[in-house]
């Protein structure tokens, strides 16, 4: 190290691994030629850094990266392992695995191998220690350490080697002024950092027009007044920065979902949480209403038309979506049952943006007071709605029953129907 390096995270770390063993803050002190007005200083940046899970603390007062071993360690390690527990590497051949890191709220996780691994039951344990700058979601490679025989079966411990990818663009959390400058306090305990703001990034575009502030590339790293509107609320915030050599993440806030305990707040809060896909682009919306057109005479050639029965959609006055209608008859041998489902196909074309962004969301999620549709509206809640007195398009089953309910005989086809 140079005569008189400076205290900072980096020196601080880059000393513990040249050293490449424990060290005392006495030996960082002299490592980093700090004068004796300066050791304050450097516990109080040692207890930030263990905080973050960036070096490990030892009994009497050592301190270590994590994964890094000790020279007793090494030691016991060359002794013979007790029954039930190995201590030998698993074999390199399959000692590093990818997989997806889920984060306990006290520090340590697990990582869920993308494929089953032989010989491994479950999951990997990872200690807290070993967790480096993961996130809880994060796609990681981790290298297989050392396993225990349980009464559970044979447990591997590991620890991350890098990360593959991220899990969490962004972070819904409590928005705070602070001493030291703005932060999130994210809502999901397992992300376990909290997030900067830095100046010039808490401003959401609604507020940069309310107050007439410059864009963001203009105004970063420029301080910017405390509004209102942000301290306290529930945001949701783009990482700009993940975390790195225990350095805290920063982000940018993206927009205000309201205050806790506002009605409709935990809807918001769930949605960004899980990522889930709640605007569609203009292009989707478009090509939706486009398709989204009174059924034609062409449309309904090739259909059975049940326009002349009194068909019933079964949708409860509640429901979100009318996409399920029903007609029963009774006959002399028996009953005739149709069942009638929103014939959603004919409007969505395979490999269409529409198609990919359905398959992007999968389904349609449903919550008390809202629902994240998997089509745009004038799809999910216009022509593909069974709505009464109106043409739909379908497709049906016909059904027939005997007088004890057994099915006689049934059959497919694509309709039209007029909901009574």
């Amino acid at each position: 190290m140079p005569p008189s390096a400076q205290l900072s995270v980096d020196n601080v770390l880059r000393f513990l691994q040249l050293k490449g063993n424990s060290a005392s803050a006495r030996d960082i002190a002299a490592g980093l030629k700090l004068k004796k007005s300066g050791q304050r200083a450097l516990f109080k940046l040692l207890s930030r850094l263990k905080k973050r899970g960036a070096i490990e603390e030892l009994p009497g007062g050592r301190y270590r990266l994590p994964g890094q071993r000790t020279l007793l360690e090494r030691q016991r390690d060359a002794q013979p392992a007790p029954v039930g527990v190995s201590r030998e590497p698993i074999s390199s051949r399959s000692d590093e695995i990818p997989g997806r890191l889920v984060l306990h709220h006290d520090g340590y996780g697990f990582a869920v191998p993308d494929q089953p691994v032989a010989g491994l039951d479950g999951d990997v344990f990872i200690p807290r220690d070993s967790i480096g700058d993961a996130m809880h979601g994060d796609h990681v490679l981790i290298k297989l350490v050392r396993s225990r025989a349980s009464a559970a079966g044979r447990r591997v411990e590991g620890r991350i080697l890098r990360i593959l990818g991220r899990a969490n663009p962004t972070v819904v959390g409590l928005f705070r002024y602070g001493v030291r400058g703005a932060v999130v306090l994210p809502y999901d305990t397992r992300v376990q950092h909290e997030i900067e703001i830095p100046p010039g990034e808490e401003a959401t575009p609604a507020l940069r027009r309310k107050y007439g502030l410059p864009e963001p590339g203009a105004s970063a790293h420029k301080r910017l007044p405390r509004m209102p509107e942000l301290d306290g609320a529930v945001v949701n915030a783009e990482l700009i920065r993940f975390p790195r050599q225990g350095a805290p993440p920063t982000a940018r806030v993206l927009e205000i979902l309201g205050r806790p305990g506002d009605l409709g707040v935990d809807t918001e809060i769930i949605i960004r949480k899980h990522h889930l896909p709640h605007e569609f682009a203009p292009e989707i919306l478009a090509e939706a209403e486009d398709r989204a057109q009174e059924v034609t005479v062409t449309e309904r050639g090739g259909r059975e038309d049940f326009r002349y029965l009194p068909v019933v959609t079964i949708d409860g006055e509640t429901a979100r979506d009318f996409d399920d209608a029903v007609y029963v008859e009774r006959r002399s041998n028996g009953w005739h049952l149709q069942v009638h489902i929103a014939d959603v196909a004919h409007y969505v074309r395979v490999a269409s943006k529409l198609d990919q962004e359905a398959r992007l969301r999968g389904t349609s999620v449903y919550f008390p007071s809202r629902a994240v549709p998997m089509l745009p509206e004038a799809l999910s809640n216009g022509i593909c709605s069974l709505k009464p007195r109106e043409d739909r398009l379908v497709m049906s089953v016909l059904m027939d029953f005997d007088a004890r309910g057994e099915m006689c005989s049934s059959r497919f086809t694509a309709g039209v129907i007029r909901s009574a």
